[in-house]
């Protein structure tokens, strides 16, 4: 049985890499991309909950960009660099996955997915967050970032909401809806207020569902909530009447940016819900918003849509899992735990500095058990795939 290769062993050697420049006193510059983010909850809860962009380096040669969104105590988020290699060029690292944790005096902790140390300890003081990153081997490296939004990126605001409503009112045994709610969503002061007014729209029919009225977030979050409840209550008003089962629901919608540079805004949206039955269902979407014209870019706005650049690119797909997985070629994709022999490309995309994502949800090309299964192809893989002139297209030529 193969099983699935993680992201750990590659982080190694990126670290590894990077460690060569650093100790060796040859730095350059890196790209760092941190989105971090805290739980509101309807009883107490200590901290602040805010987005942030961050620029800043590592050591004195690793740039440093990073989207942070803080929820209360939680931190979690992701981070990218870059730097100049031996032959001047421009090295861009793997977006990494983080989590971590911030305290009452402002003290934050971040580790890297998959490893039990933290990566970066430092502290976020007003507009910066600085502290050492751990290279490993007992060895720090100051870090340091501010906030900055240059053009091309946008500023958010963190609305949250948490809450739970019974099937019957004073019903002491009475079954549960809990539903939670984090929504990033732009600040109505950005310089552009038409591309603004775009991304909104976008997010609002990907976050509540098409047809919902764009409003004031807190008022969505509030109209959502109640139709949730209400719909718990009306579907399950017999709920005495049957034996046996699960009248406990359960909602979660959360969001975080991918990605927010060069007029490229990725955003994914995590959604859970259950509603009874042995589990709960994840589903995991993603925008793609040109943030100079305001427009989502689907697909069609980023591959060819010939049938041979089609092929090549489930071709690249499919090789791509093959490694991921470890699976030899000699071996059948089905007999390895998938429902499918070669790995097309589906319409759930995600992008960031590094490549484009193919995320495949729950039953689509793998059991439940398996979970999600995350292909991501580096620019250097799908550059003759993706359309001339377009937004996706220019990051691959840098």
């Amino acid at each position: 049985m193969w099983q699935i290769a993680t992201f750990n062993n590659t982080f190694a050697k990126q670290k590894r890499h990077i460690n060569n420049l650093i100790y060796p006193m040859k730095f350059n510059t890196i790209l760092l991309i941190c989105v971090i983010a805290f739980p509101t909850i309807v009883y107490a809860q200590k901290g602040d909950k805010a987005y942030k962009r961050y620029e800043g380096n590592i050591g004195s040669s690793i740039s440093i960009t990073a989207n942070i969104v803080q929820l209360y105590e939680k931190l979690s988020g992701n981070y990218q660099y870059k730097y100049i290699e031996d032959d001047a060029n421009m090295h861009y690292g793997k977006s990494i996955e983080l989590s971590g944790e911030i305290d009452e005096n402002n003290n934050a902790k971040l580790r890297e997915f998959g490893s039990k140390e933290f990566t970066f300890i430092g502290k976020i003081d007003d507009n910066t967050f600085n502290g050492d990153w751990n290279a490993g081997d007992d060895r720090k490296v100051p870090f340091e970032m501010a906030e900055y939004y240059p053009n091309g990126s946008m500023p958010f605001d963190v609305h949250y909401l948490r809450s739970e409503g019974k099937l019957v009112k004073g019903e002491a045994d009475s079954p549960v809806a809990e539903i939670e709610m984090t929504l990033i969503y732009p600040t109505n002061d950005y310089v552009q207020p038409e591309i603004a007014d775009s991304v909104k729209k976008i997010i609002v029919n990907s976050y509540f569902g098409p047809g919902f009225e764009v409003n004031n977030p807190d008022s969505m979050m509030l109209s959502f909530e109640k139709e949730y409840l209400e719909k718990y209550v009306k579907q399950n008003e017999n709920w005495h009447e049957v034996g046996g089962a699960s009248f406990n629901w359960e909602n979660m919608i959360s969001m975080s940016v991918v990605y927010n540079t060069g007029y490229m805004l990725c955003i994914e949206y995590l959604k859970y819900a259950y509603s009874g039955g042995s589990h709960g269902m994840t589903n995991l979407s993603y925008d793609i918003i040109y943030l100079d014209n305001g427009e989502l870019l689907t697909f069609a706005d980023v591959f060819k849509g010939d049938e041979e650049a089609k092929e090549k690119l489930t071709q690249v797909l499919t090789k791509q899992l093959r490694k991921d997985y470890s699976i030899p070629d000699e071996v059948l994709l089905s007999e390895a735990g998938f429902f499918v022999e070669k790995v097309e490309p589906n319409r759930n995309i995600y992008v960031n500095g590094n490549g484009v994502g193919f995320l495949y949800n729950s039953y689509e090309i793998a059991p439940y058990s398996q979970g999600s299964t995350n292909i991501f192809l580096e620019f250097s893989q799908i550059k003759d795939l993706v359309k001339m002139g377009t937004p996706v297209y220019q990051m691959t030529k840098r």
